[in-house]
């Protein structure tokens, strides 16, 4: 079994640590929080060791397809992985494209 450095422990820890204040932040009961967590997870793990800050609203949509095409997903399931997913490129990595700016005013 392989060990990761501690660097990479601690940058884990971290990662998730301040993805949790996100979900405080955005009113995510905390009882659903853990659920939040483990939909990320599964998210990074489908990636296949890509960074998940370098994929595209197409990788990002394709996964949402894959898990749509599973069928084991009530509905409300499904809406809480998109959520969760939303949190992390919308909150936490704070993408610009989650936050368009307004065109200014004609005077």
């Amino acid at each position: 079994m392989t060990t990761l450095p501690v660097e990479v422990h601690t940058a884990v820890s971290q990662f998730y640590s301040k993805y949790l204040n996100c979900l405080a932040k955005a009113g995510v009961p905390e009882k659903r929080r853990r659920w939040y967590v483990k939909h990320v997870e599964s998210f990074i793990r489908a990636q296949n060791g890509h960074k998940i800050k370098s994929l595209s609203a197409q990788d990002i949509n394709q996964y949402f397809d894959m898990l749509g095409r599973q069928n084991r997903l009530q509905g409300w399931q499904y809406s809480q992985h998109i959520d969760a997913i939303r949190i992390l490129y919308c909150e936490l990595f704070a993408f610009p494209a989650c936050h368009p700016k307004k065109p200014a005013r004609v005077k």
